[in-house]
């Protein structure tokens, strides 16, 4: 009996001791699916605005401590479903991705006793090629060289094989050449760097080049350079042909050249040009070449060039100006040790989407100090009509009379005549002409010559 007293007590104990346990110990809250979310998301807050302290960070230290990339943010739980307990793995945010390798940096200039030129980051060289390819038949027929060397044999020919160059150096800085590959009468080909031009443009108003460039005589001279594929006609007016085929013109200056737009000209959008070169060589030295002066002067006295012109707002498309240049001239033959040389330009033309007119004429002065003086009219007029955007036919006339005797001109005599053709535009990049001349001498007889020209961009 006293044993079941016992084992009764006992237990009567252990019931009053988990009676007392379970009164102490606090009941478990459940947690919902909402206090969840906001919990993920004041999370995800924390981990962008900890990617946006790093971002900043790297910033002011240039990278070189740079903390490994934040793990993105977890992705938002889906929502239990309703009276479910939530799970393990909505209560816990995702396991963090491994971050995302930095970026390797560039390779280091490899050990080498010469110099790589490597620029980081430098400025990009843009290339833009022009080539012609001619049929000539008859003497006046070449358009680079007559009337200096041709000949009267129907040809096939190569004409200039240009490549333009240019770079974007700086916002308001940049940089543009112009090589040319040519043969002549002697099949032999040559190298021309016929311009290069280091341009700062403060502002519409002001630019400033120095290096080789066309000078601002007249308006073909700026207007067409050494791609034929841009000109309608398969080549230059006898006026501005260059100074190594004959030429009698300073169409190109080695020096400074600065232009822009005259402040308050309003709706006559005027321009202004001034320039300061060496000017043109001996004509026919062999000491200099193509007639340019790009190294060596052989006087101390410089050209200097003034131009203006006028687009007109009331009438798009046309412009006019004029230009005044004055400089010395040593002449090869010796006759005379130096003339003084003036040019004057003036000029109208019109060019739109149908129509093409350009009008030009030019008065070139050559004086002896203190003695004679020669002059020299040069003029051409050229009429074009674009039809369709293919075809284009056009007529120009030209005139150049240079006195016999003038020591200065390279060659002399009366030139003038007409040229009519026609241009094809079957593509967009190239176009074929069709071009026949009839040119007027003066004591001789006029003289005839066909062109079959093709042009092309690439």
């Amino acid at each position: 009996m006293p044993k079941i007293l016992l084992a009764y007590a006992v237990a009567m104990l252990l019931l009053a001791y988990q009676s007392a346990s379970a009164q102490t110990t606090p009941a478990p809250v459940p947690v919902t699916a909402e206090q969840v979310q906001t919990l993920l998301e004041r999370l995800a807050a924390q981990d962008n605005r900890i990617q946006q302290l790093e971002s900043k960070l790297q910033q002011l230290t240039g990278g070189a401590s740079a903390a490994p990339a934040a793990p993105p943010a977890p992705a938002a739980p889906v929502p239990p479903a309703a009276g479910a307990p939530p799970t393990a793995a909505a209560v816990a945010p995702q396991e963090a991705a491994a971050p995302a390798p930095a970026p390797e940096p560039p390779p280091a200039e490899e050990e080498s006793h010469d110099h790589m030129m490597s620029i980081p980051g430098g400025p990009a060289l843009h290339f833009r090629g022009f080539f012609d390819l001619d049929f000539d038949k008859g003497i006046a027929a070449q358009n680079l060289q007559y009337p200096n060397g041709t000949t009267p044999n129907a040809t096939f020919r190569t004409g200039e094989f240009d490549l333009f160059v240019t770079s974007q150096l700086a916002e308001k800085l940049s940089f543009l050449a112009e090589m040319v590959f040519s043969t002549d009468q002697t099949n032999a080909f040559a190298v021309d760097l016929e311009r290069f031009q280091l341009t700062y443009k403060y502002s519409k108003y002001f630019e400033i080049s120095g290096g080789r460039f066309h000078t601002d005589i007249g308006y073909y001279n700026t207007a067409f350079h050494h791609g034929v594929w841009f000109s309608t006609a398969t080549g230059r007016p006898f006026m501005f042909y260059f100074e190594d085929s004959g030429g009698v013109l300073p169409v190109h200056e080695v020096g400074i050249t600065t232009t822009g737009l005259v402040p308050g000209s309003g709706k006559f959008n005027l321009h202004w040009t001034a320039e300061i070169g060496n000017g043109s060589a001996e004509f026919g030295s062999a000491n200099f070449g193509d007639g340019v002066e790009n190294f060596a002067s052989d006087r101390n006295h410089k050209d200097l060039n003034f131009a203006v012109y006028s687009k007109p707002e009331w009438i798009p498309g046309l412009q006019v100006g004029g230009s005044f240049l004055t400089g010395d001239l040593i002449p090869a033959s010796g006759i005379v040790p130096k003339l003084n040389q003036t040019v004057s330009s003036v000029y109208a033309v019109f060019s739109n989407a149908k129509w093409e007119s350009l009008n030009e004429a030019v008065l070139l002065h050559h004086q002896i100090p203190n003695g004679r003086s020669y002059n020299s009219p040069l003029s051409y007029t050229q009429l074009a009509y674009h039809i369709n955007g293919k075809y284009t036919p056009y007529f120009r006339f030209q005139e150049n009379n240079i006195p016999n005797n003038d020591p200065g001109a390279q060659f002399t005599g009366r030139y003038e005549g007409p040229s009519v053709g026609m241009r094809m535009d079957f593509f967009t990049y190239a176009a074929l002409k069709l071009q026949y001349n009839r040119i007027y001498l003066r004591n001789a007889a006029a003289q005839n010559g066909a062109e079959l020209q093709m042009a092309f961009t690439f």
